[in-house]
């Protein structure tokens, strides 16, 4: 097995403080032989500081690629080992975070609700290490842009839950304006039936009338069906539950190795 260091960057202070961020990182301190021979933390600080530009739905979506990896995982959610929405934008942010990094960094971006969740999200970009490399990793996270849910009861928790995802994939106010232009009506009708073809909903008089509230609240019902029982099943208390939920961050991990 590969031998490795691993440590944990904190992509606010890493942004605030680029010169110095390296020197706020905690967890497990690398042996001085490891860290002689490789470190991730600059291909990290790359990950977490580089803007670029990713063209996704007919425009550009600016950012770090810290936070292109973080909504591209989300964006690529799964359900059943498929996709809730078909997109492009995971594979351009793959080729962009490939051109930034050089072919010994290998970069995964995992995005669950709570853990082994019924809907999940990862992005691998680069190329796995060899087995028999020293691997450095270092480990960021990442704002999802899915809104923690506060409630206390099972049902409340994975309605919230449904919901929030459920916005995040389909920003209301943006869905709605493509559902009306004639240049994206199409591809926002599409990207509806698929969602709700994956979680057995009907969707298409609220997408009919572009009333991406209405549309929301269908899918949103039938994701929380299936966060429900799992919670239910996983947790002893709602509270252990709310405790659990990770649906706020994207874990970014970041491994480095010499040839």
């Amino acid at each position: 097995m590969a031998r490795g260091v691993s440590t944990v960057l904190d992509v606010a202070v890493c942004l605030l403080l680029v010169g110095a961020a390296l020197a706020t990182l905690s967890g497990i301190p690398p042996s001085p032989a490891a860290q002689s021979k490789v470190d991730a933390d600059t291909a990290a600080r790359t990950v977490a500081t580089t803007t670029t530009g990713v063209p996704v739905d007919g425009r550009t979506r600016h950012g770090t690629l810290a936070t292109q990896l973080a909504d591209a995982a989300v964006a690529g959610a799964t359900l059943d080992d498929r996709r809730l929405v078909e997109t492009a934008y995971d594979e351009r942010v793959v080729d962009a975070t490939e051109a930034e990094t050089d072919d010994r960094v290998f970069v995964t971006a995992t995005w669950e609700p709570y853990p082994n969740a019924t809907v999940s999200g990862r992005l691998d970009a680069g190329r796995r290490p060899p087995e028999s490399a020293d691997v450095a990793t270092t480990t960021l996270v990442v704002d999802s842009g899915v809104d923690a849910p506060t409630a206390s009861t099972f049902d409340a928790l994975a309605r919230e839950l449904a919901a929030a995802v459920v916005d995040r994939l389909f920003p209301p106010r943006r869905t709605r304006a493509a559902l009306v232009d004639p240049r994206t009506s199409a591809r926002a009708a599409t990207r509806y039936r698929t969602a709700a073809a994956r979680l057995g909903v009907d969707v298409d008089r609220a997408v009919a009338d572009a009333d991406a509230d209405a549309a929301n609240e269908a899918l949103a019902a039938g994701l929380a069906s299936r966060f429900g029982p799992e919670l239910r099943d996983r947790y002893r208390t709602p509270e252990t539950a709310a405790a659990a939920l990770t649906a706020d961050k994207v874990e970014i991990v970041v491994r480095r190795w010499d040839r």
